[in-house]
Order: C-alpha cells, then sequence, then structure tokens
C-alpha cells in the first residue's frame, strides 16, 4: 500500500474513531524509515558480496597470461614454466633440470631449451648449444631445432660482453617465437644477472632468467627491431646477439 492510500485510512479511521492527533503523519513516516533501512541494508550487504568477491577472485590476466599489458604493445614477462609431460631428449629418455636451458609458456604451447653438446669448432669458439622443443596445449610435443648455436661472437666493441663470455659463465640465449600475430622472446641469461627486452625502442623488463622468461613484444623484423639485454650484479650491461636461426616460425 502506498503512502497516500495509508494516509487517507487513517483519516477515515480518525474521523470515526477516537485516535491520537497526527498518529496518520507518523505512521507514514516510520514506514519510509523501515523501507530507507532496508535498502541501506541490502545495499551493505551487496557491497560486502561484490567485496568477497574481488578477493576470492584471481587478477585478470593479459593476452600472455600475466597481469596487463606493457607500455607500446605486448605484455608482461611470464615466469619459466615447469618442462611439459612428454618432453625427451635425442636419448628418447625424459629431460632432466641438468638439461634444461630455458623454459617458458609462449601463446598456446611451451617452449623448452635442452642443452646439447656443441660441435667440435663451437667448442673452440666458446659457443654453446641447444636444441628447441616445442609443446603445445593440444597435440603432441615436437622438436622445433635440432641444433641451435648460441653465445656467439659480441657485438663489435662491446667490451663488457666480451669480458662477461670470457670469463666462462656465457651470455645467455634469447629466441623469439611466431604464434599467429604475435611475438614471444624467451630469453636465459646465468644467475646473479637481469634481463630486459627492448622492441622497437620499447622497454620490457623480465627480471632474473636463469630458467627462462618470456615476453611478448611488437615487432615485424625481431633481428632488427629486438634487442636483448642482460645486466650484471655490478651494473654492467651488455647485449645477446641473436644466433642464425632463433627466430622461430612454423
Amino acid at each position: 500500500m502506498r503512502d497516500h492510500e495509508v494516509a487517507a485510512l487513517l483519516d477515515h479511521a480518525v474521523a470515526t474513531v477516537e485516535l491520537p492527533p497526527g498518529l496518520a503523519q507518523r505512521v507514514v513516516t516510520g514506514s519510509r524509515a523501515r523501507r530507507r533501512r532496508r535498502l541501506l541494508l541490502s545495499a551493505g550487504m551487496v557491497a560486502v558480496v561484490v567485496a568477497a568477491g574481488a578477493l576470492l577472485l584471481p587478477p585478470r590476466l593479459g593476452p600472455a597470461g600475466r597481469g596487463g599489458g606493457s607500455e607500446g604493445g605486448g605484455a608482461g614477462p611470464i615466469a619459466a614454466a615447469g618442462v611439459p609431460a612428454g618432453i625427451v631428449g635425442p636419448d628418447g629418455r625424459p629431460v632432466t633440470e641438468a638439461q634444461l636451458v630455458a623454459v617458458g609458456r609462449v601463446g598456446t604451447e611451451t617452449l623448452v631449451l635442452i642443452r646439447r653438446e656443441p660441435r667440435a669448432e663451437e667448442r673452440a669458439a666458446g659457443e654453446q648449444a641447444v636444441e628447441v622443443l616445442t609443446a603445445p596445449d593440444v597435440g603432441e610435443p615436437r622438436r622445433l631445432l635440432d641444433h641451435l648455436s648460441y653465445d656467439l661472437a659480441c657485438i663489435e666493441g662491446d667490451v663488457v660482453c666480451a669480458a662477461v663470455r670470457s670469463a666462462g659463465s656465457g651470455l645467455g640465449v634469447a629466441v623469439a617465437r611466431r604464434s599467429g600475430s604475435r611475438l614471444y622472446v624467451l630469453v636465459q641469461a646465468p644467475q646473479g644477472r637481469t634481463v630486459e627486452v627492448v622492441a622497437n625502442g620499447v622497454p620490457h623488463p623480465l627480471g632474473a632468467a636463469p630458467r627462462g622468461a618470456v615476453v611478448e613484444v611488437v615487432a615485424a623484423e625481431p633481428y632488427e627491431e629486438v634487442q636483448v639485454w642482460v645486466s650484471t650484479e655490478d651494473g654492467r650491461r651488455y647485449q645477446i646477439p641473436w644466433a642464425p636461426g632463433a627466430v622461430l616460425i612454423d
């Protein structure tokens, strides 16, 4: 019953029965107050439910699996994943931690870089080698590259790169993977160093990546438009050269 209907009914009762003066107005006012209290209580319950839901729900993920996108396109870095089931080495045995160089999620697949024995000429030049496998979300794992030589000669004039490489711990390795219209960069660098990928002038900090880290970037020509930089603990900085064949395209 609406307020004016309640008031009219009480006015009629007042005309025929002895009731306290002003009762109709007090009843209508009390009815409105009760409704306001019910509305406030309902709103409060909704707020509590929404707040609880915000605490329980996981954060929204960006297109590459990490919260939000990076400035200038692409997505934030993805931490290294575990080795997918079914990944085996050249001997047909499951890959061990000792064989693993880098692993990371790349779009709808996981890239795995397994240590390989370098060829004699590679070993003589201080180079290292990996094989590259992929484990798609749907389908069987497969081998993309049997042999990728890395830790190649430093960029000309980069004395930091030369000093770090000659120390024996190596520079690290980087591969770029095309997945549809997206480009992902998987980087590994030795312990105690941090990594940054720069694509068309846009920096993408990855942090430490001793077992690999991945970032999605925007670039049409990775060899020309993407650089991988590593910083040592003492603040020195060098660039990981792209190895021939390090841009992986099906």
